[in-house]
This record gives structure tokens, sequence and C-alpha cells, in this order.
């Protein structure tokens, strides 16, 4: 037996060792997130504590990091670099890089240990937009003035970009066509030389826009004829219900495209919607408008897919409500005189809105007569000045009494 096992014994114990490193090397496939002994990785940098307001005008790098120990719970997932900036302020500055690594992992090198950023301040701004038309029309069609909803949009981002940005833009085919074009096209970012803006990561976005979408309409018209945009006003009738009144009534939209001869829109300058009967209403409403009772002059038209309405808007009515015992002053006593007979507090009655008038007291209002050029003697029947607070008015003017009397010196 003794023979048998020392028979061959090197060969058996190499079969053996390679047993163990095959057995290890199928225990660790589908585990390659493992850390071993000493090991060199390649890991991301994240910031943490950027205020809402600042942002990171700098690429962040990965960071090569050694590591020693081994977890058997580790994964190299669980390791990674990070930057405190909750105290950065803009400009560029140096900020330390610390490895966050398991329990039982050491972190024997670090490269880099530190990294310089440049921060900036985010900002809003508003930014008019500008259409870029390419292509032409069909043969025989011309192209008129394009019209962009809303004209402008608020554009948040850095405020290094904001200073130089002047301008978004979106683009619009008119290839081929034959008709106006009305569309909805989502704003871009580009330099003054036509490149698109990118931040230090291309794949974010370092500028947003609200709305980040325009409707854009491109007038598509026959050869010889031309195009205005016309401003609109309207009328209403009849009165809202009782405690309501008509806070606005403004047409939407503002001003419409209208196609013609440059004869038939010459003079044309504004166009009347309504009048619309806002009896008893007690609510906002919207008026539509049929585009085909609405009268233009001979030779001028609407573009196809003109739509228009007027928007009423209701609120509660202007109402009064009285205040009692308010002091009324005698201003401008003339040199030598003094008040006789004062004015006591009166009550008075104003106007305005609920909101308005809900906490509104006497010491809020003021009332004065003038004695300016007066003499010795009594003023029956004085018309009184007031000052009062925004959206307040007094329906009528009170009337007080006073006199005025010789100043007596000490001793008289």
């Amino acid at each position: 037996m003794h023979k048998m096992f020392r028979r061959n014994l090197g060969i058996k114990i190499i079969s053996f060792l390679f047993a163990i490193l095959f057995w290890l090397f199928v225990m660790n496939q589908g585990a390659t997130d493992k850390l071993i002994a000493d090991q060199t990785l390649t890991i991301p940098l994240v910031a943490n504590g950027l205020h809402q307001n600042m942002v990171v005008m700098t690429q962040l790098p990965l960071v090569r990091v050694r590591v020693q120990g081994i977890n058997p719970s580790a994964n190299i997932k669980d390791i990674y670099a990070q930057i405190d900036l909750s105290g950065g302020v803009p400009g560029e500055r140096s900020y330390i890089i610390k490895v966050n690594s398991p329990p039982g992992t050491n972190v024997v090198d670090l490269q880099p240990s530190s990294i310089k950023l440049l921060l900036d301040s985010v900002q809003e701004k508003m930014v008019p937009v500008v259409a870029t038309v390419t292509g032409n029309p069909a043969d025989g069609y011309q192209v008129g003035s394009t019209l962009v909803r809303p004209s402008a949009v608020n554009v948040r981002g850095p405020s290094s970009i904001l200073g130089t940005l002047d301008k978004v833009t979106t683009e619009i085919s008119v290839t081929g066509a034959k008709d106006t074009i009305q569309v909805s096209r989502p704003v871009s970012f580009r330099d003054k030389e036509g490149k698109p803006i990118f931040g230090p990561n291309p794949s974010a976005d370092i500028l947003s826009a609200y709305p980040n979408t325009v409707d854009v309409i491109v007038p598509v018209m026959t050869k010889g004829l031309s195009s205005k945009m016309i401003p609109l006003k309207v009328t209403s009738t009849g009165t809202p219900a009782q405690g309501k009144a008509l806070r606005s009534l403004v047409p939407s939209p503002t001003s419409v495209q209208v196609l013609g001869t440059p004869q038939a829109l010459k003079g044309f300058d504004s166009l009347n919607l309504g009048p619309v009967d806002i009896s008893n209403l007690a609510e906002d409403k919207t008026f539509q408008i049929s585009i085909d009772k609405v009268i233009l002059p001979q030779g001028v038209s609407f573009f196809d897919g003109t739509t228009l309405s007027i928007i009423a808007q209701i609120g509660p009515g202007v109402i009064q409500k009285g205040i009692s015992g308010v002091p009324v002053q005698i201003r401008n006593v003339g040199t030598g005189l003094d008040i006789g007979q004062s004015v006591p507090p009166i009550d008075i009655v104003v106007e305005g809105l609920s909101d308005s008038l809900k906490n509104l007291t006497p010491d809020q209002i003021q009332l004065w007569v003038d004695a300016s050029g007066q003499a010795v003697g009594s003023y029956p029947d004085t018309k009184v000045y007031w000052q009062l607070p925004p959206g307040v008015t007094m329906p009528t003017t009170p009337q007080v009494s006073y006199s005025l009397k010789a100043h007596l010196a000490k001793g008289e």
C-alpha cells in the first residue's frame, strides 16, 4: 500500500494542485466584481453637496486607486471617489478627493488626490426665439414673415454662458410647401458662430428653457401677395352677474396675420372683434369667434387654420364698506392763528374689491382740510381731502366744519 501511494508521487501532487487551482477558477466565475488582495482600480468621481444654484464647469475625471485587503462581502462597485462642494463658491479652486471604500479594504494610493474645479452660479434670463427657415416653397409660392409663439423663453444655466447668450433658435423647413406651415419645434442653444453649446459633459444639458418648445407659423402664399400682422381690438355688451365685475377682456391671439395685395393691406392697421355679450356672467368665459363673420377689407383674407377667441375674465365686483371714527386733520394753519373748533372723527364710506377692504382700518386712511390762506372765522361745509390705500376709493366727498381764532400770547 505504501509503495502504491509513493508510485508517481510527483505527478499526483501536481494533479492535486491543478485541481485546486481549477476549483478556485470555477468558483470565481460570475464574481468578477469581487476584490482581490492587491488591486488597482479606475473609479468614478462624484461631487456631493453642490448647491442647486451652482454648477460644475469642469469635466470630472476618473480616479485611479490601489487598494489592499480582502473583504468577502465587498464589491468593486462599493468603491468610489468623492469631493465635498457644500462650501463651493463661483470661481476656480482645488478640492480634496476622498475615497469611499468598504470596511476591511485599505486605500494605499490615489491618483489624483486633489482636483481643480471651476464652479459657476446658475441664473435665469428671458431670451428671444429666432426661427431659421430653410428650403424653398413650391414654384409660384413665396414665404411671408415668420411668427413664433412665445417670442421669448426663460433660459436657466451658468451665468458665464447666459452672459453671452442673446437668442435661442428653432428650425423649420418649407421645402415644396404650398400652404402655411404651423408646427411646434424645440428650441436649441447655439453660440455666436452657430455652434451648439455644450457643458463640461456633452451628454448632459448645461442649459434649459421654459417652455422648451415653441409654435412656429410660416406663411406660404402665392407670389405677388403680402402678409401683415394686425392687432386685435375687442368690445363687449351687458354687465356681469350681481356682485361681479369684468376684470379684463382680451383677444387670443392679440394679433393675427392676414394675407392680401400690398394695396389692400395699406392702411389696414387694426381689426375689431365683437361685441361679445357678458350679461350675467359669474365666471370666466372664452368666446370662440367665427372667422366667417369677421369683416375684412376687400382683397384681404385670413391664413388657413386661423382661430380667434375673446377671453372675458370675471371677478368679484366693487363693494362698499363703512369706516367709523376716522380722524380729520386741519393742515396749513396760517401764522398767528390757532384752531378754534377742531373737527371730530367722522364716519366715511369707501369702495373697492373685497380683498382690499377686508382688513382696512381707520389708521390706514388720512383725511384733512386745507386751511391755506384762511383768516379768523368759521368754515362750514369744507371739502375734505383724502389719501387711501391702493385699490380703495371714496364714492362721495365728505364735508366738515371748523373754525380758526387769533393766537393768544401767554398771559393774555
